[in-house]
């Protein structure tokens, strides 16, 4: 039995967290793209890679299945009429059991495209079959590991506009492995020229492996950012969001799930999800299974606006538009998360309702410059639409 078998014989809570990441963002990007593409696409495409076999052993439904409810529960007809389906596992076993499941699902008469189910390795896995139809693309990367991932394979997933794509990294995996040579070609296709310096960090003995697990993560999106602009993508914007799983017995981070995209509604979505199933007492987006009964001493809301401050000041420092620019809590929001990819390679995990209570305060000391037409009433300084200036002052608050 391969350790993958092992895996599917009961779904962990952390397995069943992963699997609501992404069904709860379809339900809530399908609408969205489809809105946003119309009647110019007439296809929308799921590929996940690393399918597995569907279903746990304890009958606990994996993300194929609990995609396939989701989708033959859409009200909406567009997404059956629209949606194509591909399936791919390397592990002949979990294909031949996804396959009879799917074959037996309700949803199967009322999709247009009767799902694919490839058995082949990922990286062998012609994704330009359907990149070239220009349509958008959700992809979920979910390896056992790292084998077969690529950046040249997650930037072809996520390059469409309209496309994203969920990938299970795993980070503490990198940080066990990078010293062996025997896993360096595994490794140079996910951080290519970051390597060395991927290398570098690891053996740094004075960085704790939470921090350790962060960086790697900045790393591999810098190399994604640079196969981006190797491809004369230089007119997109790039986000990635890192949600993190601590390991079980341990104070150290066990894995990401990394969010790409180019989209900025669709990183806004992804935070509303993640924040739903994050349970860390920081603003960092974390699972931790440890800490169930610590959460209560502590609430996000106790060090957002400490960290929220953080970023707009850092941005204030290394842009001088902040200081000038004219702003709505939504432009705010995207500004900084453009600010702190560019810096830091991740955006902020923040929500604008959340940035939108830290300028609430801030105007009250006085640090915002709120613009009120001349003679108009207002009831409430601080809205979505109310535009607004960022003072000087604030940098030395």
């Amino acid at each position: 039995m391969a350790t993958t078998d092992n895996f599917f014989g009961s779904q962990s809570e952390k397995s069943k967290v992963k699997t609501l990441i992404v069904t709860d963002f379809f339900k809530a990007y399908f609408p969205i793209i489809n809105n946003s593409v119309g009647k110019d696409s007439s296809e929308i495409i799921y590929i996940d890679l690393f399918c597995g076999p569907g279903k746990f052993e304890d009958g606990q439904n994996s993300t194929p299945l609990a995609l396939l409810d989701i989708v033959n529960n859409f009200k909406n007809e567009d997404i059956r009429k629209k949606l194509r389906i591909v399936f791919n596992d390397e592990n002949t076993g979990f294909v031949e059991r996804l396959k009879k499941l799917v074959k037996e699902h309700e949803v199967l008469p009322k999709l247009t495209f009767q799902p694919t189910i490839l058995n082949e390795c990922a990286k062998n896995v012609d994704i330009k079959v359907h990149t070239y139809k220009e349509c958008p693309i959700f992809s979920f990367i979910d390896p056992w590991g790292y084998k077969d991932v690529s950046v040249t394979q997650t930037w072809e997933l996520v390059k469409n506009i309209g496309s994203d794509c969920v990938l299970f990294f795993n980070s503490n995996r990198f940080i066990m492995d990078i010293n062996k040579e025997t896993q360096h070609c595994h490794l140079e296709p996910i951080f290519g020229e970051q390597l060395p310096a991927v290398i570098d960090l690891v053996n740094n003995v004075e960085m704790d492996q939470k921090k350790k697990a962060e960086r790697i993560v900045e790393l591999f999106s810098r190399n994604l950012m640079r196969e981006m602009e190797n491809e004369k993508y230089s007119g997109y914007k790039l986000f990635v969001l890192p949600f993190g799983f601590e390991a079980d017995n341990k104070e150290k981070i066990s894995h990401h799930i990394l969010f790409i995209t180019k989209s900025h509604k669709a990183i806004v979505e992804m935070k509303k999800v993640m924040l739903k199933h994050n349970n860390s007492n920081d603003t960092s987006l974390i699972y931790d299974s440890k800490d169930d009964f610590q959460i209560s001493l502590f609430n996000r809301d106790d060090f957002v606006e400490e960290g929220l401050m953080e970023v707009i000041k850092e941005c204030m420092r290394k842009n001088n538009r902040f200081l000038y620019k004219t702003w709505k809590v939504g432009t705010l929001l995207e500004s900084l998360d453009e600010c702190n990819m560019a810096e830091k390679y991740q955006v902020t995990p923040y929500l604008a309702d959340e940035l939108k209570g830290v300028i609430e305060n801030l105007d009250k000391e006085g640090f915002v410059e709120v613009i009120i037409p001349k003679g108009k009433k207002i009831k409430k300084r601080i809205t979505n639409d109310r535009e607004f200036k960022l003072k000087k002052e604030l940098l030395v608050k």
